[in-house]
């Protein structure tokens, strides 16, 4: 049954001819009509209607996106509760940023699709990027790459990631540079290449991502498109592990206990385990329980071990079961 003859059953003829007239003026109207229900404000559905109120004009570019909210928020309509025993509290940055958007300012396009991002809106948040791109936003090409990787919104296409990536890495958008780097690296759609994966993570990393600095320690270990180089390699690692790289954090801490500095160990897997690290739980857990940089802590070494189970670390989950039965 379409929305009108929803609406009509329901009695809301006047939201149905509203909506049938297809018009901003008219969806503003309908909108005015839909606040005068007061359970509507303790409804997610609130929000969207302040936004859609707002927007005065479209553009060939946003005008299916807006159309598509029009008739989700009717949709929610029809079927209105009351989800929560208090109001929703409406910040106008949140109408503005969206009237902004859907009447063409791309600085608010970005912005919208990076809210719907993190709320989890993902289908919304790939349709305001894909806009974006219109208008060549190197971050949005870097987000559509990241989508078609995952593949759960939309079917993984190897190709078509590259392809983004590559766009927003040639625009020195710093973390495509590093997945750019790395789809060299692999060699996924693309010839393994370590020369050119070298480079692309040594503009990332110069470019202040943590992970490229930590693959360039790697790549310098090792020799893989440069020359060996064990110096630039432990520098490297240090400067990821410095700007908050969890990988490098427990190699820093690795590294200091094999030098027997089991303090610095101790200090460099506390910085991983207050990132929520599991494994950097887990290196703290052990250091407590091994006396490693600190007095033996058998009650500290459970807790550490305890938070590393939480996050997925099995092995925490032998050493806490063993301290257990013992």
């Amino acid at each position: 049954m379409s929305i009108i003859n929803q609406l009509i059953e329901r009695g809301l003829n006047d939201l149905a001819e509203l909506y049938e007239k297809h018009e901003i003026p008219s969806i503003q109207m309908a909108m005015d009509q839909m606040e005068e229900n007061p359970d509507l404000k303790y409804s997610p559905a609130y929000l969207l209607v302040k936004q859609i109120k707002a927007v005065s004009k479209t553009t060939d570019l946003t005008d299916a996106l807006y159309w598509a909210d029009v008739q989700a928020v009717f949709e929610e309509y029809l079927f209105l509760e009351k989800d929560s025993q208090f109001p929703f509290m409406i910040e106008e940055e949140q109408v503005v940023q969206y009237k902004e958007a859907v009447e063409g300012n791309v600085e608010a396009m970005l912005a919208l699709a990076t809210n719907y991002r993190l709320q989890e809106y993902d289908d919304l948040a790939y349709n305001w990027y894909q806009t974006c791109a219109e208008f060549d936003v190197a971050e949005a090409y870097y987000w559509i790459g990241n989508f078609i990787y995952m593949g759960e919104l939309v079917e993984q296409d190897l190709q078509a990631v590259y392809e983004a990536y590559k766009k927003a890495a040639l625009m020195e958008f710093p973390d495509a540079m590093n997945n750019f780097g790395d789809m060299y690296l692999r060699g996924e759609v693309v010839d393994q290449d370590d020369a050119k994966a070298f480079y692309w993570f040594e503009k990332a990393a110069n470019a202040g991502v943590p992970e490229s600095m930590y693959t360039l320690g790697y790549l310098y270990k090792n020799g893989r498109g440069v020359a060996q180089d064990e110096t630039l390699s432990n520098e490297w690692f240090e400067k990821s592990a410095i700007a908050g790289d969890v990988f490098a954090i427990n190699k820093m801490g690795h590294a200091a206990f094999a030098e027997n500095d089991g303090e610095l160990a101790l200090s460099w897997y506390l910085k991983a385990a207050e990132k929520n690290d599991p494994y950097g739980e887990y290196n703290v857990g052990f250091c407590y329980e091994s006396g490693i940089g600190t007095e033996v802590d058998v009650k500290r070494a459970k807790y550490w071990y305890q938070k590393a189970i939480l996050h997925g670390d099995t092995e925490a989950k032998n050493r806490l079961n063993a301290l257990m039965k013992g």
